[in-house]
């Protein structure tokens, strides 16, 4: 069974999640093989084509079960949320100030159209989108005054350092708690939704399933996914069509 797991997730956590894929494959007695892809670009094109048990962000989970019939089988307790930032040294308030401004984001990411969601829900037009390649190069564009505002995905932003942090401002925080990434099964493998199920819904009660649990930043596995908001929020931002 091949487990695909999105790259910012191995980036943060690959011995947690080689660790996952042993505990899931004693639990099935079927061999877990995860692609430890690392960039997206080789995520989209190699690895995720190839998955039979995927774990995803919220945009590739509503395009996987809308395109590929994937079954959403789990998501988690770490809500996906999106962090506005500026340059330290702009004077700047309150969204209000991204009126018509540029902002630096990464494409196909929950977090950059969940960006834009709020921001048409406070009546504000922003920009151009100006896409980078990673949330890093976003941050960068930003401090060095390449473009005046920036968004980052929340778990990307937790991860940085005091000194990065220090470089730029946040100027918005949401908390919608909206959707989070979600474990998904290719409809060739239904049969094996059961089993899954079984083995992971209880993960969090036993010693060695809370321990790798907390490693990797998930809370608990939370039965189901409910898409309704992440379409909603991707319809909004022009990508649900």
């Amino acid at each position: 069974m091949n487990l695909s797991v999105c790259p910012h997730d191995i980036v943060k956590q690959m011995s947690g999640w080689l660790t996952f894929a042993t505990y899931l494959q004693r639990a099935l007695g079927e061999p877990v093989q995860l692609k430890t892809v690392t960039d997206f670009a080789s995520f989209y094109e190699s690895s995720l084509p190839e998955a039979e048990l995927a774990f995803v962000n919220p945009m590739d989970a509503w395009r996987l079960v809308r395109q590929d019939g994937f079954t959403p089988l789990f998501r988690t307790e770490a809500y996906d949320e999106v962090v506005f930032i500026t340059a330290a040294e702009r004077q700047a308030a309150g969204l209000a100030a991204l009126a018509g401004q540029p902002i630096a984001a990464v494409d196909r990411q929950f977090a950059t159209y969940l960006g834009i969601y709020l921001l048409q829900e406070q009546g504000i037009q922003a920009g151009e989108i100006a896409f980078k390649e990673s949330w890093l190069q976003a941050i960068r564009s930003v401090t060095r005054g390449e473009t005046p505002f920036g968004m980052l995905y929340r778990d990307f932003y937790l991860g940085l350092s005091n000194l990065s942090r220090s470089q730029f401002r946040v100027l918005y925080e949401s908390q919608t708690r909206y959707a989070t990434h979600m474990l998904l099964l290719h409809p060739a493998l239904a049969e094996w939704r059961a089993k899954i199920e079984a083995a992971l819904a209880s993960m969090h009660t036993d010693s060695e399933g809370a321990a790798i649990l907390k490693e990797l930043g998930l809370g608990r596995w939370v039965p189901g996914g409910d898409l309704g908001m992440i379409e909603q929020v991707l319809t909004s931002a022009g990508q649900g069509a």
